[in-house]
């Protein structure tokens, strides 16, 4: 997967959609960082359920918000306040087939809250972990350093790029991840199970169109998902020898720091 395809076209006016008076399915993808969540809104779009992105960080929440009001003066926290307006926007541009999909961190929350409104029975949620921490934490450790996100060589604005790879950086990198992670299981704890499916990056990654399908024909008999696949998106390798570098010099200590994590005994913690 490169930049153009995640990001750069979702942004422009030919994915905007003419809008419905009705009232959208939401599928929102709730995510830990280096977890597939570009892969699996590429599934869904693939099988005609809504356009999903990451529609709740600012970096597409900006320029879409400019675009669609004409006011190219519109800043993070002017669009903080206007959050309300944009979901009316975005759920009605962005729903395709009666669907409104979208890719959330765990810090997107309460902006997304703000925008689409809260849980409802029409609301469904995929929550993609990583059972390897270690593996996890090196990919985001890379991405960080590098601060390129897919194959390709562009970077994505907003990153907080490392200048270095410090013990403290892979300390606070294991504590973000773990705390995501937290916030996500605490907040979904809350929603009706049946609208919850939890799924390992691992799973979905060994097959992702079916991981796709079984769940989505579990939630939505009716919908088609018969459509041919498509050649899946493979590991990105535009930092393969940095991951490299990284899990030798500092694989022991990521292991020892999840192995200490509470909650984290029944983690698979190989080295990558």
């Amino acid at each position: 997967m490169h930049f153009e395809e995640a990001y750069g076209k979702l942004l422009s006016a030919a994915f905007d959609q003419a809008g419905s008076d009705g009232k959208p399915i939401k599928i929102l993808i709730c995510t830990t960082p280096r977890t597939a969540g570009h892969s699996y809104c590429r599934v869904l779009k693939h099988f005609g359920l809504g356009l999903p992105t990451e529609y709740f960080q600012w970096q597409f929440a900006l320029p879409l918000m400019r675009r669609w009001t004409g006011h190219d003066a519109i800043d993070v926290p002017a669009l903080d306040r206007a959050a309300a307006s944009y979901g009316r926007q975005l759920l009605a541009r962005r729903s395709v087939n009666g669907v409104f999909a979208a890719k959330l961190f765990a810090g997107n929350l309460n902006f997304a809250r703000n925008a689409i409104g809260q849980d409802d029975t029409s609301s469904f949620y995929v929550f993609l972990t990583r059972r390897n921490k270690v593996e996890q934490t090196v990919s985001l450790l890379a991405m960080l350093y590098t601060g390129q996100p897919f194959d390709g060589g562009d970077t994505l604005p907003g990153i907080p790029k490392l200048k270095t790879i410090s013990q403290k950086a892979v300390i606070d990198t294991v504590r973000h991840i773990a705390d995501s992670e937290v916030m996500w299981r605490n907040y979904l704890s809350t929603i009706d199970a049946m609208r919850v499916v939890d799924v390992a990056y691992e799973d979905f990654v060994a097959s992702p169109y079916e991981n796709v399908r079984a769940t989505m024909r579990n939630w939505f008999p009716a919908h088609d998902l018969d459509k041919a696949t498509i050649e899946a998106s493979g590991r990105y390798q535009h930092d393969a020898d940095m991951k490299t570098i990284i899990a030798r010099q500092f694989g022991s200590l990521i292991r020892d720091l999840w192995r200490d994590m509470p909650g984290a005994t029944d983690r698979p913690l190989s080295a990558p």
